[in-house]
Order: C-alpha cells, then sequence, then structure tokens
C-alpha cells in the first residue's frame, strides 16, 4: 500500500496504518476517511507522509516533465559538487536524484560565485591562531547577546512563569512578534485557526518551541546588516531557513522529538560564518577566493586563512551567551555529529544542510555539498526513500517562509 506525502493528500482517502505524532500520540487510527482537519492536524505535528489504502491520485512522485536532456545536463554538472560523496550510497543516490529533478525544473547554477581575494594578502595560519586567541581573551569582542534574549532565557528558566509572562518578554519587541505570528500562522504549523496573540501561540505551540523560533529570529536580525560586498545575506538566510525547515521535517519523521530547537539549529548552524562575515570581512574574501572546484572547500579554506572553523566560533558566541547546550550542540558539531552528546540530532543538522546545499537552495559560501558522515546516517531512523516525499514537503514549506522572512505575508 503506497505511501503519500501530507500535500498529495485528498480528502476521503483511508488510512492504511495508524498516524501518530513524534511523541507517540495517536492522531488518527487506521481505517479511518481522512477529513481537512485532519491534512492541518499533521502538518501542525510534522508528519511527512502516511500510508493510504487507495491511491487514485495517482503516481506520488508525479510532477511536471522535465526534459531528459536537461536532467542529463544537471546531473553533469552537479557530479564535482558531490565530489566528497559516495553517490552509491542509498541516501546520497536519493539526494542527488532529489538535487538533480529539482534544479532541472527550477534551474540553479551549481557554479559558485566568484570572490576576488584583498590585495597583497595570503592566508596565514599563524595569524588566525592568534586571531582565536584575541577573541577567548576578549581583545576582539563577540556580538553582545541581544537583551530580550537574555531576558527570555532568565524568564524561561522560572518555575513560575506562565504563558503571559513569556508573551510579554516577546511582546516587547513588535517586529518580532509580528513575524513570530506569521510563521505560526503559516501552512508550516497547519493550525485550522488563526492564532491572535503571542500568548495564544505560546499556549498551543508551547513556551520552550515559542521561546526557541523568538531566539533564532532576534539571532538572525544581528547579522542581516553585512554588506552585499562581503556576502548575499538574502542568500545566506534563504540557505538558513531551507537548512532549519528541512531539520523540522527530517526530525519529524525520524521520530526526534523537539523539532522547534532542531528548526532553530537549522536555522543557527552558520552563525559562526556570519560572525566572520560581520567582523572579519577581509579574511572572508580569502576564505572564499580560496574555495573551488578540484581544490579546498570553505570549510577546509577557514583552517587554512584563520587557523579554525566557523563552528569553533559558534561553540565561542553560544558560550558567551549562555544558550542551552543542547541547541550548542547541535550547531558546533554538525559538520561531525558523532562527536555532540546527542549524535542522532546533530546528524539531523548534517543532513539537512547537505540537502540545503544540493538543492542549491540559498547559499552558505560553500561550494561543494559536504560529505555525508554515513555512520551518522545510519544512526537516524529515516529511510533513504522517505527523502523523496521529505524533502518536497520542505521546498513547499520554504517557498512560505521566505516570503515572511522577507516581508511578505
Amino acid at each position: 500500500m503506497p505511501f503519500l506525502s501530507i500535500d498529495q493528500l485528498e480528502q476521503g482517502m483511508i488510512l492504511a496504518a495508524d498516524v501518530t505524532d513524534t511523541n507517540g500520540r495517536l492522531l488518527l487510527s487506521r481505517g479511518q476517511p481522512i477529513a481537512s482537519k485532519h491534512l492541518n492536524i499533521f502538518k501542525m505535528w510534522g508528519v511527512p507522509e502516511v500510508q493510504i489504502q487507495h491511491a487514485e491520485g495517482g503516481d506520488p512522485e508525479a510532477g511536471p516533465t522535465v526534459d531528459p536532456e536537461a536532467l542529463r545536463r544537471v546531473a553533469q554538472a552537479l557530479q564535482p559538487v558531490f565530489a566528497d560523496n559516495d553517490l552509491a550510497h542509498p541516501a546520497v543516490a536519493e539526494i542527488f536524484r532529489q538535487a538533480v529533478i529539482h534544479r532541472s525544473r527550477r534551474p540553479v547554477d551549481p557554479k559558485p560565485d566568484r570572490w576576488a581575494a584583498p590585495a597583497g594578502e595570503a592566508p596565514s595560519p599563524a595569524a588566525g591562531r592568534d586571531l582565536r586567541k584575541k577573541i577567548r581573551n576578549r581583545d576582539i569582542k563577540l556580538p553582545e547577546v541581544p537583551s530580550l534574549i537574555f531576558t527570555l532565557n532568565d524568564t524561561i528558566a522560572d518555575p513560575f512563569s506562565s504563558a503571559d509572562d513569556i508573551a510579554q518578554v516577546i511582546s516587547k519587541s513588535p517586529g518580532l512578534s509580528a513575524l513570530l505570528l506569521r510563521i505560526v500562522n503559516s501552512a508550516f504549523y497547519g493550525f485550522p485557526s488563526r492564532i491572535d496573540s503571542v500568548t495564544r501561540a505560546v499556549t498551543i505551540i508551547g513556551s520552550k518551541e515559542v521561546s526557541a523560533l523568538a531566539v533564532g529570529i532576534t539571532t538572525m536580525e544581528i547579522f542581516k546588516d553585512i554588506p552585499k560586498a562581503v556576502f548575499d545575506m538574502q542568500a545566506f538566510t534563504h540557505h538558513s531557513l531551507a537548512c532549519g525547515v528541512l531539520a523540522r521535517i527530517l526530525a519529524a519523521g525520524g521520530n526526534i522529538r523537539n523539532t522547534e530547537q532542531l528548526f532553530v539549529s537549522g536555522l543557527l548552524h552558520d552563525i559562526g560564518r556570519m560572525v566572520i562575515f560581520k567582523y572579519f570581512p577581509g579574511q572572508a574574501g580569502l576564505m572564499m577566493s580560496g574555495a573551488s572546484p578540484g581544490k579546498s572547500s570553505l570549510y577546509d579554506m577557514e583552517k587554512a586563512v584563520l587557523g579554525f572553523r566557523h563552528t569553533d566560533l559558534a561553540a565561542d558566541l553560544f558560550e558567551k551567551w549562555k544558550f542551552p547546550v543542547a541547541l550548542s550542540q547541535n550547531v558546533v558539531c554538525h559538520h561531525r555529529p558523532l562527536a555532540a552528546q546527542d549524535p542522532a540530532k546533530a546528524a539531523i543538522i548534517h543532513l539537512s544542510d547537505i540537502i540545503a546545499h544540493s538543492l542549491g537552495e540559498g547559499k552558505s559560501g560553500e561550494w561543494r555539498v559536504p560529505a555525508l558522515d554515513t555512520t551518522a546516517w545510519d544512526k537516524l531512523r529515516i529511510s533513504p526513500q522517505t527523502l523523496s516525499t521529505i524533502i518536497p514537503q520542505a521546498l513547499h514549506h520554504l517557498g512560505f517562509l521566505m516570503t515572511i522572512f522577507n516581508g511578505g505575508d
């Protein structure tokens, strides 16, 4: 009996198996017909696909017809982008297939942007080590934690705080409140009725979940003024959102709890790179000019130019800001998930970053698709076949969220 992604379901279809949320709570029993309210519930709880008795809607993977020659050209162009990966691995093969289909339908140039290194400068690992030392000694100051995040963390930690207390903190920023409400009222959550206040959002979604969203949004705002000459932050936000959306849906598909924490971890996974762009633009230019086909990845160029990597900067920043250890670990270890306290959650961010790069959704400065840690993949309860429904679902939600983050409704 076929599986269909949530976006392919129609009212009246009959379930062939129980549908549960990430906590194992029954949402709808097998044998029951699917109604409109059930579609909203499935979306709200991050259910990626369900098994049905009759799939009168046709082939689950049906979509716009793509010219075979276009597929061939895109596949050929993507080969060097996947050079660090084993295309024979089932998960990599499916990601590659999805990337070819997606880029063929909405052409994305796999070639990197070109950056010119500042004249007269060359990579200096010794200088980079001194830079990290200065950062640790606070000679070079990292950005200060926004007062709203500090107050919000204190409020959450107070066992006597209420949903209204948390909402009052968030409501001190009208812009944050408005953006937060647009997100929770989007198709990403699929609530059947409109949520018209932050207090109601906290009550329905949960204090930790809403607070995590607020922290992620506020943190991204710190870096929005990076000059385009250094990096295109709209493209960077696009990549970060893609990673966050994929992380939330992959977590639900892998029956991993705290999906909002995974969304924010994905959103902030390259925060160290944002610090580099904002505070060390000269070094950023050197790094990106050295990352090219057949040579070094940007991840390796960070080590060559700075003496450390963006994940090390993320660790310094999260320690300074006193962020939750779980969120910090997801971000800091997304290139080496097995080193995390919870390898499965770090592996979700690792996989999300790989998929976002492969699809060409936004830019992080990296040209290559990062190598999949196959041992980390094995820790996830996700089948390669499931990616064929998770990836299109994530792309569907990404479009809505990009509109919201770019100031649309």
